[in-house]
């Protein structure tokens, strides 16, 4: 069973881009817990994402030369710091938009509503493979801001596809749909965000604002409502 996409891109990946996949590990360090921080250095965010320094030198060479990061001293004894989030966020939201980097495929169910899809969901022993996202992720946030009762989820194991359309009685649907299942553009901030646990996992706030932000189901007003209500986002966040 094939469900169909909601929107698809053919675009073609930038070399050097820092807004891709591993480099999102980098600039969601400096959101979280650089902008605490007086200094650090390169073999600091290295260490605590798991990614190489070249990368955070290539990402923090471009975020010097684009005015959002400051760097004293030379070489191995260079030290940075951060003091423009809101830059560094507005920037983010210029260069990702989910509709055009992931697949989305739409669906209707046999379920009625959410709660019985994610109790279906929970049955199948299947939660672990999916995280919630958009305005399911949102919610689960407890920041609801919209009468959907659809149910959006990031497909962690693609290779569960089939066996989780199975579960949750999925028929493709062309306009609209009951149930979102995604392909992740950020797989390596999705797999750092959602954890272990027995329930159905939930993206990160700073994912989901940026997943919705451009969403074309009323994903501005859900992103900028949660913008302004869950404090690690309020704190780097500024409308206009």
């Amino acid at each position: 069973m094939r469900g169909r996409f909601l929107l698809s891109s053919k675009e073609a990946v930038v070399e050097g881009n820092i807004y891709a996949d591993k480099s999102s590990l980098i600039l969601d360090w400096l959101l979280k817990v650089g902008i605490d921080k007086e200094e650090f250095s390169l073999r600091e965010v290295a260490k605590d994402r798991e990614v190489s320094v070249g990368l955070v030198q290539r990402v923090f060479g471009v975020l010097i030369l684009n005015g959002l990061l400051k760097t004293e001293g030379v070489r191995t004894a260079k030290k940075f710091s951060f003091k423009k989030p809101s830059l560094l966020l507005k920037s983010w939201l210029e260069q990702y938009n989910i509709a055009k980097k992931c697949k989305m495929r739409t669906y209707r169910s046999g379920f009625q509503g959410k709660e019985e899809l994610l109790e279906a969901l929970k049955k199948s022993k299947l939660s672990q493979k999916v995280a919630l996202a958009l305005h399911s992720s949102a919610e689960a946030h407890g920041c609801k801001n919209t009468n959907l009762n659809t149910l959006e989820l990031y497909l962690l194991d693609p290779a569960a596809r089939s066996e989780l359309e199975n579960a949750l009685q999925l028929e493709p649907q062309e306009r609209g749909y009951e149930v979102l299942l995604i392909e992740p553009y950020y797989k390596s901030l999705l797999n750092l965000s959602v954890g272990s646990g027995s329930n159905v996992r939930n993206c990160s706030a700073l994912l989901t604002f940026l997943d919705l932000y451009h969403f074309p189901l009323r994903g501005q007003e859900q992103a900028e409502f949660i913008a302004e209500r869950i404090p690690e986002l309020k704190r780097i966040y500024k409308n206009g």
